[in-house]
């Protein structure tokens, strides 16, 4: 194993103890932001891992890519007191980036 899959291991195992943190402090409530904080950290270090890890399918990397956007629009979504045009505005950066990295992980 090389440098990047030895760290693409340490921060997929982070990414998931900061889920499980999260959970233990905050209620699990996907439209809490106190929740949601947690849930997009540790699924944001659960994907970067992922796509460390050489020798891993890419459709591993692409499921945890858009597990984690999914999450980080979720999370968007949960912020209280935002009008919902500024929540879907937010939408689209993290689309793009995870279309685009998508396409990357494709070829």
């Amino acid at each position: 194993m090389d440098k990047w899959t030895n760290t693409g291991f340490s921060l997929v195992v982070i990414g998931i103890l900061v889920l499980v943190w999260g959970g233990t402090l905050q209620p699990i409530n996907i439209l809490s932001p106190d929740f949601m904080s947690f849930a997009t950290g540790g699924l944001i270090l659960f994907a970067t891992g992922l796509c460390l890890i050489s020798n891993l399918p890419f459709f591993c990397q692409i499921a945890g890519l858009w597990l984690a956007a999914v999450t980080v629009m979720l999370y968007i979504y949960s912020l209280p007191d935002t009008d919902l045009i500024v929540k879907v505005i937010g939408f689209v950066p993290v689309l793009a980036l995870a279309v685009w990295l998508t396409i990357k992980f494709w070829k």
